[in-house]
């Protein structure tokens, strides 16, 4: 939706609820393209509590606030578990759905110097996904399969793709989209499953408040096994554009085997080592992320990088590129 209407349905939002929206922070509008914007976020207080108001019209919030009030019960008081800030109040207005969460409360990044990391905070981030994993509780998402999900990526991704000349400007070759497409689809594995996660997971969403760890603005949504684990490395790469891309795989690589370390089989039902299973379907949530940004993210300046200069995008799609192609063998 264009900036004009969909600041209008966040006016109409605000004076429906009586948010009042702050002076000092701007908020932030997520976009899906020039001109369109997919929800408007929003700092302020409600009911006398700092709090951040959503409102979009893409998507459902009331849904997303049953199933976070539902994922907040079943989290309560488990330590290295994400929490999700309370929610204060949902509901939907006109052609859009509202969400007023409470503000997570003052505290850091689990990586400070991001993207770079020491091998404790590996180690740290590992054990509260897995955590979180473990602790999430069963969603019914109807008949999704991980070939469903994938198709369904892929065919967005490709749609948008050739609708931007992503080929033709120089961000990806047809061998490699083609090559990384059968590489996703032809994955099969009978322990490759759906599982419920949060939409978003990497370092810019979470915050660490003490012991306790919040996580901000992700729905819970059908995901492929693993798929956190890539989002998490995803998210970093697009932040090491100002290292070089040998080096930054071998970052990546190290990030893997923490992963695959503190895996639950691993650690709590004493298996034969799983590792090779979990670091292929590692692989294959990488390049599917690793090709939305070079067909799409890239290509449109989606953020966070509507905001790089040209130096910077072309060392962003080196270091994306660099590691796609690795994983791309």
């Amino acid at each position: 939706m264009d900036r004009r209407n969909i600041l209008k349905l966040y006016r109409d939002a605000k004076e429906l609820t009586g948010f009042r929206e702050s002076r000092k922070e701007k908020g932030w509008m997520p976009k899906l393209g020039p001109n369109d914007f997919r929800s408007v976020i929003k700092h302020g207080t409600f009911e006398g509590r700092k709090a951040v108001m959503q409102v979009s019209p893409h998507e459902n919030l009331v849904k997303v606030a049953n199933d976070l009030k539902r994922y907040q019960s079943a989290a309560a008081g488990k330590p290295m578990v994400l929490q999700v800030p309370k929610i204060l109040q949902f509901g939907r207005i006109a052609e859009a759905w509202f969400l007023i969460q409470e503000s997570a409360p003052e505290g850091e990044r689990i990586l400070i110097d991001y993207p770079m990391s020491f091998g404790y905070q590996k180690e740290e981030v590992a054990e509260l996904y897995w955590n979180t994993v473990v602790n999430f509780p069963k969603f019914d998402f109807g008949d999704w399969y991980v070939s469903d999900y994938f198709i369904e990526r892929l065919d967005k991704w490709f749609t948008l793709g050739r609708e931007n000349d992503s080929v033709k400007n120089g961000f990806i070759t047809q061998t490699e989209k083609e090559r990384a497409g059968r590489i996703i689809t032809s994955t099969v594995m009978p322990s490759f499953k759906i599982e419920p996660f949060f939409s978003h997971f990497s370092n810019t969403d979470v915050i660490k408040v003490g012991d306790t760890y919040y996580i901000w603005g992700a729905e819970i949504v059908p995901k492929p096994e693993a798929a956190g684990i890539a989002h998490w490395l995803w998210g970093a790469t697009l932040y090491a554009y100002q290292r070089n891309p040998k080096w930054w795989l071998g970052e990546l690589n190290k990030w893997i085997d923490a992963f695959i370390e503190f895996a639950p089989e691993n650690l709590n039902l004493g298996l034969v080592n799983l590792g090779e299973k979990m670091r292929e379907k590692i692989r294959v949530n990488l390049l599917e992320r690793f090709l939305g940004s070079l067909l799409v993210d890239l290509p449109l300046r989606r953020s966070p990088f509507d905001k790089l200069s040209e130096r910077e995008i072309k060392k962003v799609k080196e270091v994306i590129r660099f590691a796609f192609l690795h994983f791309l063998r």
